[in-house]
């Protein structure tokens, strides 16, 4: 009796180790999305039916989105924080977001770029190329 419970042991425990591997397995499948890792620069911008507006400065109009799903932005002459979850290609970003309240100069895009931003429905990454549609428009970042 003694020798079938060892052999009983060792055979459960491929088992369990395969049962542990895969636990394993699902955190890594849960890592990093493609939005985190870098600062998104905006490149063009389309509000409604509008024209899509080319960027001349795309360092004056950032996104940051990092794995505690907090959301730095500068938009033109205003930094702003707020939060982001995402669902697949759902993105959302959170209701607060706090915005410095400096007048930016004639000609800015801040307020659109932030409406783009604050409406967020989806997202798709391609080749360092992150575009994000909203209620508001349609704007393209580049990493």
């Amino acid at each position: 009796m003694r020798t079938q419970r060892r052999q009983l042991g060792w055979r459960a425990l491929p088992l369990a180790l395969l049962v542990g591997l895969a636990g394993c397995g699902s955190e890594t499948l849960t890592g990093p999305t493609a939005l985190e890792g870098g600062i998104w620069k905006l490149q063009t911008l389309q509000q409604g039916s509008s024209a899509v507006v080319p960027i001349a400065q795309p360092d004056r109009y950032t996104i940051e989105f990092r794995p505690d799903g907090t959301l730095p932005v500068k938009a033109d002459c205003n930094s702003c924080s707020g939060t982001y979850t995402l669902s697949g290609a759902t993105l959302h970003v959170g209701d607060a977001m706090a915005c410095t309240a400096v007048a930016c100069p004639p000609g800015s895009l801040d307020s659109a770029f932030l409406a783009v931003l604050a409406g967020a429905q989806t997202h798709g990454v391609k080749d360092d190329l992150l575009t994000i549609t909203s209620t508001s428009g349609e704007m393209t970042l580049r990493r």
